[in-house]
């Protein structure tokens, strides 16, 4: 999947004189500045939580990044398998599952470095969680490789819960896309900078940081994500053609609500 160059983020980035081109939000650099960005974002934590409180057995968590939906999962007090492309995510997550305030129920977690669509595990899984509707990071194909993996590592009685951005209620949106600028501590700032391919109607997505130093001197740094504004209902056709069943589609609050993430569902799905 590949999106049209994003102009408003190409002159942004000429006006801040930052002459690279951006990294992968995924890269060593962009996942440290991930992880800072979502450290406090309570979206989808309740919902899920409260879904996976109703299963049983060892818990697969897909994408799982640095923790942010680890650490309440590990309150369940059940074994959890964490799978994430990035080494620098896991090695984050590493650390911080080895300290009794992030797990202080001393929960045994296995850290896999997998694509969440390409991992290979022996089953045994009572939930499989896929959060932060990471599922617009995959094209089709690899959609339906991961519905199929999932449906293979689930117990009998097990449960996926995953959560799904409402690309549906996203088609009135401006094709142009929405730059916004927010403070990002007490010394920088943070552009996103987003733009819909009229082609294909993937999102562009461009975070630009900048920050202070001592003089008024300032350092940028620049990361994109590609994400696919995919209809709900191919969603839920790829989900049932792999064999599995939607039991329950269900609202998400969302913390901080911004005309690109308005409306989110966590979808309760079993084999």
């Amino acid at each position: 999947m590949k999106t049209a160059p994003d102009k408003t983020a190409d002159a942004i980035l000429r006006v801040l004189g930052h002459l690279d081109p951006p990294e992968d939000l995924y890269s060593v650099s962009g996942s440290r500045l991930y992880d800072r960005i979502t450290a406090n974002d309570l979206t989808e934590l309740p919902e899920i939580l409260a879904a996976a409180r109703k299963t049983s057995g060892p818990i697969l968590e897909l994408a799982s990044g640095s923790g942010r939906i680890t650490r309440p999962l590990l309150t369940l007090g059940r074994p959890l398998t964490a799978v994430d492309s990035s080494p620098e995510m896991l090695a984050l997550l590493q650390a911080r599952v080895a300290s009794r305030a992030f797990n202080p129920r001393e929960v045994r977690v296995d850290l896999v470095e997998a694509d969440m669509s390409r991992f290979e595990l022996d089953g045994g899984y009572g939930c499989v969680v896929l959060g932060a509707s990471s599922i617009t990071l995959l094209d089709g194909s690899t959609r339906r490789e991961l519905f199929r993996r999932v449906r293979d590592c689930l117990t009998p009685d097990g449960v996926f819960l995953l959560t799904v951005l409402n690309a549906d209620s996203h088609q009135a949106a401006d094709d142009d896309g929405d730059t916004t600028i927010s403070a990002f501590g007490e010394d920088s700032f943070l552009i996103t900078a987003e733009s819909r391919d009229p082609v294909n109607g993937a999102r562009h997505v461009t975070m630009i940081h900048v920050s202070f130093n001592e003089g008024g001197t300032y350092r940028s740094s620049a990361y994109t994500s590609e994400v696919a504004f995919v209809s709900n209902d191919l969603i839920a056709e790829e989900i049932v053609g792999q064999g599995l069943t939607i039991r329950e589609r269900r609202p998400v609050r969302i913390a901080s609500r911004s005309s690109r993430l308005n409306d989110i569902e966590l979808w309760v799905c079993a084999a």
